[in-house]
């Protein structure tokens, strides 16, 4: 259900606008997807026509796989009359995961793929039953356009407003829209830093005044923070996007502004940790085993091989003691092999389902000023640090702000502390390579058995530490 979070227009006489957020994989205006006219074929990678796919069940599908709605409303705890800002609309997302791991392979947490972009709306929604992807009017490629370049296709539809735009995602509007804003999260390559680079807007008619001719210093910030049932937030990040100067009528495609700030974000909390390590036990332990019997029989071929260029070269006793030993390795690969063959099959058992953990919500604020000054001034309100700090400065002030420049090696750190996740996999890992070692070995010998509880004192060591069970 959608609830409209937001503080009435000053001077307005109608029923105040609220705004709503949205957060997808994909833009929901900004990506909008050209559709080929029913019964023509569109064009493969290759210039081959490919078949046509129903346009209306296309729309449908990919919407119910990519866009995730999470539920919006006024946040009573947080959002209050009394400390919000007068040029200021809130909108607040009920909890949603930060971190999202797959079971196909490895369970690795990353970025949930959710966190693609954000779509603000500014409107009065229909209620939250009504469905209206069926009135969508798709974008159409008009006959002619494929064979320009992309960037010039042109469309047949005669709808072209944000209000058709957004019934692609369901999202039911009464009336007109005062104001659409989109902004798309970019993440660094390794994961651990962030901005959001505007990715569109469309204003109909300012926030906070009915007054058709005025013009107004722009910005919208976003906060992640923990769940609290207090006043009390814990925010981990916040970003911004600085829009300039604009007015009733305002159109954007997007900002080309490569200068936004990258962001830390927020790490996996230490119970976040503990849940995902819990959750994902069962499948890090079988993948674990199954990695070091790949590692071993790899080693083991490649003994086999070398085994076989001495035999060829020796002869007498040496060659049959050698010959003693390959047939001795052949089996270690043939009991490895049967070893991984049940490991694989157990795994195959086992749950593939996504599994999601760190909630978080996160706010939205659109803020419209009367000069680009007090635009600075309530960027560093919003964001929590000194009111009277200038954009300028906000960087270097805010302490999850890393750097200005997209070059990745701006965003490491030679004193950041060991990671978690990294001891942990790196602990398992040299378990159960003396696990399989011994195994492979019968009862082992001393040195591998040593490997062995040391191996095993270490990874308990650590899961005690994540408060996971101890191995036997």
């Amino acid at each position: 259900m959608l609830i409209q979070a937001g503080i009435p227009q000053a001077g307005a006489s109608t029923e105040p606008v609220g705004i709503q957020l949205f957060v997808a994989e994909h833009c929901i205006v900004a990506d909008e997807p050209f559709y080929f006219p029913q019964g023509e074929p569109s064009p493969g990678p290759d210039g081959a026509r490919a078949k046509f796919l129903p346009l209306i069940g296309l729309v449908v599908g990919k919407l119910a796989e990519l866009f995730i709605n999470h539920e919006m409303g006024e946040s009573a705890s947080r959002i209050k009359a009394k400390g919000a800002r007068r040029d200021t609309r809130y909108a607040m997302s009920r909890t949603m995961n930060l971190y999202r791991a797959d079971l196909d392979g490895t369970p690795v947490p990353v970025i949930n793929a959710a966190l693609g972009c954000m779509t603000i709306v500014a409107a009065k929604l229909l209620p939250a039953t009504t469905s209206c992807k069926a009135a969508y009017i798709p974008k159409a490629l008009a006959p002619g356009s494929e064979d320009q370049p992309q960037d010039r296709w042109q469309t047949s539809r005669t709808d072209d407003s944000v209000e058709n735009q957004l019934r692609r995602a369901n999202i039911c509007v009464d009336g007109r829209a005062s104001a659409v804003y989109e902004a798309r999260f970019e993440f660094s390559k390794d994961g651990t830093a962030y901005r959001l680079r505007d990715a569109g807007y469309r204003i109909e008619s300012l926030l906070t005044t009915g007054d058709p001719k005025a013009r107004r210093s722009a910005l919208y910030t976003l906060k992640v923070s923990a769940p609290s049932v207090t006043d009390q937030q814990d925010v981990l990040s916040s970003a911004w996007v600085k829009l300039g100067t604009v007015s009733a009528g305002s159109r954007s495609a997007g900002g080309t502004d490569a200068a936004a700030p990258w962001l830390r974000v927020p790490p996996m909390s230490p119970e976040a940790r503990r849940v995902f390590e819990q959750e994902t036990a069962p499948q890090q332990e079988v993948v674990a085993q199954i990695d070091a019997l790949t590692r071993a029989i790899t080693r083991n071929q490649r003994l086999l091989d070398g085994l076989d260029q001495r035999i060829a070269a020796a002869s007498g006793d040496v060659a049959d003691g050698l010959k003693q030993e390959r047939t001795k390795t052949a089996v270690q690969i043939q009991l490895q092999g049967a070893q991984l063959d049940a490991r694989s099959a157990e795994l195959r058992e086992l749950p593939h389902s996504p599994l999601e953990f760190m909630p978080v919500s996160i706010e939205v604020a659109v803020t419209e000023t009367e000069s680009e000054k007090k635009a600075d001034l309530a960027l560093a309100d919003l964001i929590g640090v000194s009111g009277g700090m200038v954009a300028s400065a906000v960087g270097a002030a805010a302490t999850e702000v890393l750097s200005k420049s997209a070059d990745e090696s701006d965003l490491k750190f030679d004193s950041a502390p060991p990671d978690p996740a990294t001891e942990m996999a790196s602990a398992r890992a040299a378990y159960y390579d003396a696990w399989v070692e011994v195994e492979s070995h019968g009862d082992g010998s001393a040195a591998a058995t040593k490997r062995l509880v040391l191996a095993k004192s270490r990874y308990n060591e650590l899961r005690r530490a994540s408060g996971l069970e101890i191995l036997p």
